[in-house]
């Protein structure tokens, strides 16, 4: 099957499935209320991707001028993609691109709340140790 056929299918059952999801939430809280909550979900999504917009834009030049470019790791990357994604989904008209795009907001802030700290970078002429190790001197005892 070629590949062009292969999208226009794709597209096709999607475009069908969106409008059996329509008819099942039209059934279930009438038209005016699944209207209603599809401009919702769209409207969220705009507000969620400004928000994430400033935040990205905060964040990348607060790292720019620190110099710290090793923060830019993959996996926050693709959280942020996720999240990007995730709202720009949830501006596309249609419950199930509603669910995809929370599914991926949802994965992108656990991994914000629940990510491993990156470890502080120690300098090479420090040592470290252990409360054992050592012991404060009074102003008598120094040299």
């Amino acid at each position: 099957m070629p590949f062009l056929l292969r999208i226009f299918l794709g597209f096709g059952l999607w475009l069908i499935a969106e409008y059996i999801a329509f008819s099942l939430v039209a059934q279930a809280i009438g038209l005016d209320g699944a209207i209603f909550a599809t401009l919702a979900t769209s409207a969220a999504g705009i507000i969620f991707l400004h928000r994430l917009g400033a935040s990205a834009s905060r964040t990348l030049a607060s790292l720019l001028q620190s110099g710290e470019l090793h923060l830019f790791s993959p996996e926050r990357l693709n959280a942020g993609f996720s999240a990007a994604l995730g709202g720009t989904l949830l501006v596309l008209p249609g419950f199930l691109t509603d669910l995809i795009g929370l599914a991926l907001i949802a994965r992108a802030q656990a991994w914000r709340l629940f990510r491993v700290q990156e470890p502080v970078r120690r300098s090479e002429d420090v040592i470290e140790l252990s409360p054992q190790d050592w012991r404060r001197l009074d102003e008598r005892e120094r040299p």
